[in-house]
This record gives structure tokens, C-alpha cells and sequence, in this order.
């Protein structure tokens, strides 16, 4: 019997002194695909802030990895999330810099990476090697998600976690990555209102 790698017991969920979700339960299996869609207000990006601890729930208990999540160890948790969120927060340096100072941090100092991996991975999806010389903010919408994709494949972290991340591609570019998404065997919470026929394969959970 496989043991859920995420589970959601009956959690409940306020905003804006709205209750938006009520005794929702999920279970998620290691390596799962999961494809949250609704329309706006129904909670899809507050659900993805609450099991990332930056939304408290009101009701409810949220496990990752057999391990309630609590303030005391929501920050060592986060250690095997990487989270894009629709607004890619980085700093605004050129890409090389940037890729340098994620690396930098003390949960990423185990990370070889290679300028040949980088300029193959670029190159994987469409972008330009002369991207690395660039800002991030004088990049295009599609070139943040691309990038920001890139990233999370270099971090290399369990559980996969993103907002609206191929909002801004096109369709061929969506469907590349949603497929590439699914052939990895990382546990993957995905929130998008695109039409993409490699989500065909993933579970979908309406809110």
C-alpha cells in the first residue's frame, strides 16, 4: 500500500474574512502529478501558499513527507519544495549572477553545475545563450517562466510546486514543458487555466 507524500486533512481556509475552502482533503502519492484548475476566488494560489506555511489554515492538518507541518519546521520543509509562483520573484541581476547566487545558498551548495549543462538547458527550451548576460526584469514574460523552470530543474528538489507557470508561452512551449513535467519523477502541484493535452495525464482537482 503507497503512502501519501502530501496529505490535506480537512483543512479550512479563510480570506479576506471569506471562507473560500471548507474540510478539504487531498492525498498526493510520491511522484504524482496533480492539475488544480477553477475559476478566480475558488482558493487554487492560497491552497499553494498553505502548504508552503504562508498561509495559515483555520481548521485542519497539512503533512509533507509524514511530517505535520508546523512553524517549527516549515523552513527546514521548504528544503525539498521549489515554489514559482505566477510572479517570479528573483532579483534583478543578469542571469549568470542570478544563477550564481541561488547556488550560493547553503541548501543548493551540493549542486554541480556546469556552463555546458547551463548553455544545454537553455537551449532545451528556446532561449538564447546571450540570455545569461541579460537582466532578469529585461526579460519577456515567456523568458522569466522559461528561466524560472530552468531553475527549478537545476535545484533538483522532491516536490514541484507552481502557479500559472506557462501563462505567458506559447502553445507549443506549454505543452513542452507540461510534458517534460510529467516524464520526471518529481511530486508536481500544478495551478493553470491553460489547455494543454499533456494534463490529460495528470490528476485533476477542481476547487
Amino acid at each position: 500500500m503507497k503512502h501519501a507524500l502530501i496529505k490535506l486533512e480537512n483543512i479550512s481556509i479563510n480570506f479576506n474574512d471569506r471562507n473560500i475552502l471548507e474540510n478539504f482533503s487531498l492525498e498526493i502519492l510520491k511522484g504524482e502529478k496533480i492539475l488544480i484548475t477553477g475559476s478566480s476566488g475558488k482558493g487554487k494560489t492560497t491552497l499553494l501558499k498553505a502548504l508552503l506555511g504562508f498561509k495559515q489554515i483555520k481548521m485542519g492538518e497539512i503533512y509533507i513527507k509524514n511530517q505535520l507541518l508546523t512553524e517549527d519546521n516549515i523552513s527546514q520543509i521548504r528544503n525539498d519544495i521549489t515554489y514559482l509562483p505566477q510572479n517570479i520573484p528573483f532579483r534583478n541581476l543578469n542571469i549568470k549572477s542570478l544563477i550564481s547566487e541561488i547556488l550560493s545558498y547553503d541548501t543548493n551548495l551540493n549542486i554541480s553545475l556546469t556552463d555546458e549543462k547551463i548553455t544545454e538547458l537553455l537551449q532545451e527550451f528556446s532561449l538564447d545563450s546571450s540570455i545569461i548576460l541579460k537582466k532578469f526584469n529585461d526579460l519577456s514574460g515567456g523568458e522569466k517562466q522559461r528561466f524560472a523552470f530552468i531553475i527549478a530543474i537545476i535545484l533538483d528538489r522532491d516536490i514541484w510546486i507552481f502557479d500559472e507557470i506557462t501563462s505567458s508561452l506559447d502553445q507549443e512551449m506549454k505543452e513542452k514543458i507540461i510534458l517534460y513535467i510529467k516524464n520526471t519523477n518529481k511530486t508536481v502541484i500544478i495551478v493553470s487555466h491553460d489547455t494543454v493535452k499533456a494534463f490529460e495525464m495528470f490528476r485533476r482537482i477542481e476547487l
